[in-house]
């Protein structure tokens, strides 16, 4: 058997935030961008001013990539655009060093509502009811940065997960018609 190099990795199956996973220092990088991006005033601050990301920012979302920090940042915005609310839930997650920082890669429900009003199906583990419920897979990669948040900045998003499972009731509810869930959201 031939043996390969491998680094210690942070392991876990998570139901939703648990406090006990504060422990690792990208874990708790990860609940306080979540608060600000979910629940806070992220989404409307100025990249300048965001503590979060490095300036070469790179954005991924199921092959579309977008680089160069605020151009990264406002396509990973016009992702979130058509909800008027928005909440990120963790299920598994494996951390690891890299020379420069960390990489996070885990599977996180998102949960959505739309503005246009509908039946809520998907329930999130607090028992919250909302329009949208999608797995999805996260990869993140940090370097270490005193500027940054808890000394971290994430330098590189990746996101993948069924599109359409976001688009269905965007079209079920009439704010887009089936060819544009086909062939790009329109701009937020």
């Amino acid at each position: 058997m031939t043996a390969y190099p491998t680094v210690p990795a942070y392991i876990t199956v998570c139901h939703g935030w648990e406090e006990r996973f504060k422990e690792h220092p990208v874990w708790a990088w990860m609940f306080e961008f979540s608060e600000a991006f979910d629940r806070g005033n992220l989404k409307s601050t100025p990249f300048a001013k965001n503590p979060y990301h490095t300036a070469d920012f790179t954005y991924n979302f199921n092959g579309a990539v977008t680089t160069g920090g605020e151009a990264a940042w406002n396509a990973s915005l016009q992702v979130y655009g058509p909800f008027t609310e928005h909440f990120h839930e963790p299920a598994f997650v494996v951390i690891f060093e890299t020379a420069v920082g960390y990489e996070l890669i885990g599977i996180a429900n998102l949960f959505a509502n739309l503005p246009v009003p509908g039946e809520q199906t998907k329930v999130d583990l607090s028992g919250k009811k909302w329009d949208i419920g999608a797995p999805g897979c996260f990869h993140f990669k940090f370097i270490n940065d005193a500027t940054g948040s808890r000394g971290l900045k994430m330098s590189e998003q990746n996101l993948y997960g069924d599109g359409l499972t976001l688009v269905a009731p965007m079209v079920q509810r009439g704010m887009i018609t089936a060819e544009q869930a086909f062939t790009g959201l329109p701009k937020a």
